[in-house]
């Protein structure tokens, strides 16, 4: 099975529990607020979504519309999730608006309910939630590639002349 569909399925049944819990609990405010970051990450998983950010949001000020494009936004609110909630609803909703029927709609719209939902998470919901994190930390530092590793490195000796 690929990564790809696995995480997919993960993302459904996570969100297939998250229904079933709402039908059940009573809704109440989330413990997460809407501008922290969705997943908890590591001092050690920082460095590298930072690179990938950076990537993306280069390549996505260069591109119009096209697959590249798509990944480019789809991979930015995957890193966003580790970052900051509100900033990656916005990008989801940026893809979603700039290009509504992309190959990644269903995920999108898949990551924006859930993002947006405020109702409590039961414990079968928190260890999905746990399998989802690390299904997508693993994809992003899989896609990163030496490419990213060299762009972090020209920004930082760049930023490195400009502090002279």
């Amino acid at each position: 099975m690929s990564q790809r569909t696995l995480l997919f399925l993960v993302l459904g049944l996570f969100l297939g529990g998250g229904i079933q819990g709402c039908t059940i609990m009573k809704s109440g405010s989330s413990n997460t607020l809407p501008s922290s970051a969705f997943f908890p990450v590591d001092a050690n998983e920082l460095k590298p979504l930072q690179a990938i950010a950076y990537v993306q949001d280069s390549r996505i000020k260069n591109c119009h519309k096209g697959p590249a494009c798509e990944d480019a936004y789809y991979t930015r609110g995957l890193v966003a999730l580790f970052e900051n909630r509100a900033d990656a609803i916005t990008v989801f909703q940026e893809l979603r608006t700039a290009m509504p029927n992309s190959r990644y709609d269903a995920a999108t719209t898949g990551w924006l309910n859930l993002l947006q939902d405020t109702a409590h998470y039961s414990h079968f919901s928190k260890a999905l939630l746990v399998q989802l994190k690390q299904e997508v930390l693993h994809n992003l530092l899989e896609r990163s590639d030496p490419t990213t590793a060299r762009s972090v490195k020209e920004h930082d000796r760049r930023v490195a002349e400009l502090n002279r």
